[in-house]
């Protein structure tokens, strides 16, 4: 099901180049083509995967492992459980990064707004995905980019967190609607 949502929502459908930039068409819009946003589930519990941070590649439409679990994913996890009122982690939850180089060479001084646009659309692409496979989703607006540069390797100058997404499963006999 998260291999289903991925490709549903955030693939590259094709690239091609505008004589100074790679451009991608994916499954949401973007401004320029240009798509700045990544994704990195934080796996806690999934079947098939085993728990930790992983790298959605969207070109190549597959995980790849980024970290096992540490202390920096395990406050990660705690973030999303706060965030999210929970009393567990969240069975998935859906860091969505920012490398911003790949917008302000073109956008300047309006790229953090982009960005912040391109993450309520991908959102929403999620949002309808999800809940058209049944499954349990909901947007956070918490997070901690000091421990994804921790967990990731990758520095927050480069590359940090702009968004947050719990994903899970419903309960036997919950639709949807009940996550209200």
């Amino acid at each position: 099901q998260l291999g289903e949502l991925l490709h549903r929502t955030a693939r590259v459908r094709a690239t091609f180049h505008d004589g100074r930039e790679e451009l991608s068409s994916r499954p949401y819009p973007g401004g320029g083509a240009l798509y700045e946003l990544e994704l990195y589930p934080l796996v806690e519990r999934c079947d098939g995967l085993a728990p930790g941070l992983y790298h959605y590649d969207a070109r190549e439409h597959r995980l790849g492992l980024v970290s096992a679990p540490t202390p920096a994913t395990r406050l990660l996890a705690e973030y999303g459980r706060r965030t999210g009122i929970m009393e567990t982690p969240p069975q998935v939850l859906l860091l969505v990064t920012a490398r911003f180089g790949r917008v302000t060479w073109k956008y300047e001084s309006m790229a953090y707004a982009l960005v912040l646009k391109h993450v309520g659309v991908l959102y929403q692409s999620l949002y309808l995905a999800a809940t058209a496979m049944g499954l349990a989703p909901c947007a956070l607006g918490g997070g901690n980019s000091d421990a994804f540069a921790r967990a990731s390797g990758i520095p927050y100058e480069q590359e940090t967190t702009v968004g947050e997404f719990m994903l899970g499963s419903l309960s036997p006999g919950a639709s949807a609607s009940d996550t209200d």
